[in-house]
């Protein structure tokens, strides 16, 4: 492909112009598109900041696609943050774009296994609770009618909700029998891969290329043979500014009591889907009459030890208000009582897994049980791999510079513990595993430049890594209209938050919000950092949204997909909201008027990986508050300010009730780095009056 091709398809008069009625001509898009081409042809990195309205979805695709079908042996990844992403790219964007220019390439999505209905699961499940499978008002009926009309088998697709069933009945890698299975060639699992080998463009997520970056680079398979995903050499990377979060995510290693008693709970359990449990399944073809007996008390023993850990470390979390807690090095001589229970953890798992092997390797079990006997060895493996972590995390002389940290998490009132071990840095992983390897990567988003030629972001992820490299950056600021047609208000009195005004600071915030929002009318998206504080200013305000007949919508009432479907359908309606909400809201028209952004997002202090990587930061000299959490906070809050616009013709208000913008130092800074729009002086009092005569005057 050509600067010419590019130049026909996205210039004045070009293809998009003629054959897209709505297509609106934009510079910022042409030379994406054909910085994009450059990386193709020249083998190039490349991070782009695409602003809100720009098109980069078109710009990157137009040259992938084309790139596919000139070079039919190769193959493209574009993998996104978020699902609704990936969902709008295969299901809209690629469509239209072949539509409209006359293309053609197999495409296909890419997806975890998990994903997957497994229907060998499903049948066995059926099997067991053959009642419960014949009662329409039950979840097991309900699934197994989709499961008989469904082409994809996604869970995502099943129109209903589906609570602990699901992991009773999806597609599992470690104990699929592949080509074994009877349900092989209906498997909706291995259909979608054989799609996916076709297909010349694949539309992944990032957790998915991380899993197949890791599986190539342990088992050092290259990129030119199939892993997780089939060979491939060029990668787009969209909603890359999420890349280090969700690379963090994946790296970390963890041992968490609630998921060592599932598995346990498999081997153990009968119950609602299951009939009889895996030992009462197996136990007569044990080759010891004795052994399953000797399992089971290891099963009740490691149960125990499990427990005994947890209460130890919820003890440590009660002293420290059930906050995440960060070891250091200084600290192991205290661990001692953890690090003895932990390993009798460790040991009595060895112990359990070393019978289960004993039996599968000496089990007279028929063919017809081959499935139950596999996925027993499964259950067996993972419970010795969970306790792997915690061997490691004991092992203190080989501490290294990963962060070690204790978590707590809250499942139905009922509190876990989570042992962590996360790489202090993912620059060298994602260099090692990913970038280095590939012949093309294009990073790309609405935010990844701090004014700084994106070298906040290149150091969080390692690049550039190599000055011989090609590495191409640019920044094309929004087309939109901020000026004239978005106000920006932070007033200048409002009150920061301190262990000694929180009444003060949440009575402000209550009537502050609630005035803004009769002044727009509804039509708002209110943004906080805490879900208590969104919860206190909620339980305030309810009550006087009723009376005012205005609709008020909160995280949590109900799913993000359904949340963001009704609060965009009732034209003025309010959302409260907290971080997943900061980005991927796409709300354009008069369903969002105003973005009300309580605090500024800075990170907790107390969590123990920022915390870890500010200290790192600080003791090379440098300074974690401005050269990571400043950074980090001014990327999200960039992300926020970017809800309100989503078109041309939009108008609304941006409203900070985080005065440190205006008083700090830093608040600058931060201002810089969004789009220059009307930022009139503004006190607290005069907040309604600005709003209304901005919205409405002259209407």
């Amino acid at each position: 492909m050509t600067k010419n091709d590019i130049y026909e398809i996205f210039d004045k008069g070009g293809s998009l112009e003629k054959y897209f009625p709505s297509y609106e001509y934009r510079e910022g898009q042409l030379f994406m598109a054909d910085l994009v081409r450059e990386c193709y042809e020249t083998n190039a990195i490349a991070a782009i900041e695409a602003g809100t309205g720009i098109g980069k979805s078109f710009a990157y695709l137009v040259p992938a696609l084309y790139h596919a079908m000139q070079n039919p042996d190769e193959r493209t990844v574009i993998a996104t943050s978020t699902i609704n992403l990936q969902k709008q790219l295969y299901e809209k964007d690629i469509p239209m774009l072949f539509r409209l220019l006359n293309l053609s390439c197999k495409t296909a999505l890419a997806v975890g296994r998990s994903n997957y209905l497994c229907i060998q699961r499903l049948v066995a499940v059926r099997n067991d609770v053959s009642l419960l499978a014949q009662d329409p008002q039950s979840e097991l009926y309900q699934l197994n009618e989709w499961a008989n009309s469904t082409d994809t088998g996604l869970r995502s697709d099943y129109p209903g909700k589906l609570g602990e069933l699901w992991s009773e009945v999806l597609c599992d890698g470690d104990l699929c029998n592949t080509h074994k299975c009877e349900y092989f060639h209906e498997c909706f699992y291995f259909k979608a891969k054989q799609k996916i080998k076709e297909a010349r463009i694949i539309v992944s997520n990032h957790h998915l290329l991380f899993t197949d970056a890791q599986s190539r680079h342990e088992s050092s398979i290259g990129f030119d043979e199939e892993a997780v995903l089939p060979s491939y050499n060029r990668l787009i990377i969209d909603e890359a500014h999420n890349i280090e979060q969700n690379a963090t995510s994946y790296f970390t290693a963890e041992y968490t009591a609630k998921e060592m008693l599932r598995q346990i709970s498999w081997i153990q359990r009968s119950g609602r889907f299951a009939a009889k449990s895996l030992l009462d399944q197996l136990g007569e073809f044990s080759p010891d009459p004795e052994l399953f007996d000797r399992i089971r008390d290891d099963i009740h023993l490691l149960s125990g030890e499990v427990g005994t850990l947890d209460q130890y470390l919820l003890g440590i979390f009660q002293k420290n208000d059930f906050q995440p807690v960060l070891i250091k090095a200084e600290q192991q001589s205290r661990l001692a009582e953890f690090a003895q229970q932990a390993t009798k953890v460790a040991q009595a798992s060895g112990r359990l897994a070393a019978k289960i092997g004993y039996f599968i390797e000496h089990t007279k079990a028929p063919e017809e049980f081959a499935t139950k006997v596999n996925e027993l060895m499964v259950r067996g493996t993972r419970i010795a791999q969970m306790s792997e972590v915690l061997t490691q995390f004991c092992n203190f002389s080989l501490w290294g510079d990963e962060i070690h940290w204790f978590n707590a998490e809250s499942f139905r009132n009922t509190r876990s513990v989570q042992v962590c071990i996360t790489p202090l840095s993912i620059a060298p992983i994602l260099v090692e595993a990913l970038f280095k390897k590939l012949a093309t990567v294009v990073c790309t988003s609405a935010t990844l430049d701090l004014n700084d030629a994106f070298a906040f972001w290149g150091s969080r992820v390692g690049l550039p890594y190599d000055e011989n490299r090609p590495y191409l950056t640019a920044t094309y600021s929004s087309p939109f209209d901020y000026q004239n047609r978005l106000m920006l208000l932070t007033p200048m009195d409002a009150p920061m938050l301190a262990k000694d005004n929180e009444e003060e600071y949440v009575s402000y915030m209550c009537e502050t919000v609630f005035s803004a929002i009769l002044s727009t009318g509804g039509g708002a998206l209110v943004l906080f950092t805490s879900y208590s504080m969104l919860q206190k200013v909620k339980e305030r305000l309810q009550p006087r949204f009723d009376k005012e007949g205005l609709t008020l919508f909160s995280q949590r009432d109900m799913d993000r997909y359904t949340l963001l479907n009704r609060f965009i359908a009732e034209k003025d309606s309010t959302l409260f909201a907290t971080s997943s909400f900061w980005e991927g809201v796409d709300a354009p028209g008069d369903t969002l008027r105003m973005v009300v952004i309580v605090k500024l997002p800075f990170n907790v202090p107390t969590d123990p990986v920022f915390k870890a990587r500010c200290e790192a930061i600080d003791n090379s000299g440098g300074s974690g508050f401005y050269q990571l959490s400043l950074k980090e906070a001014t990327m999200k809050l960039k992300q926020g300010f970017g809800r309100l616009m989503r078109n041309t013709v939009d108008t609304g208000v941006v409203l900070i009730l985080d005065s440190r913008v205006i008083k700090k130092n830093y608040g600058q800074y931060m201002m810089r780095a969004l789009p220059e729009s009307f930022h009139p002086d503004t006190e607290t009092a005069g907040i309604c009056d600005k709003i209304e005569n901005f919205l409405y005057a002259g209407k």
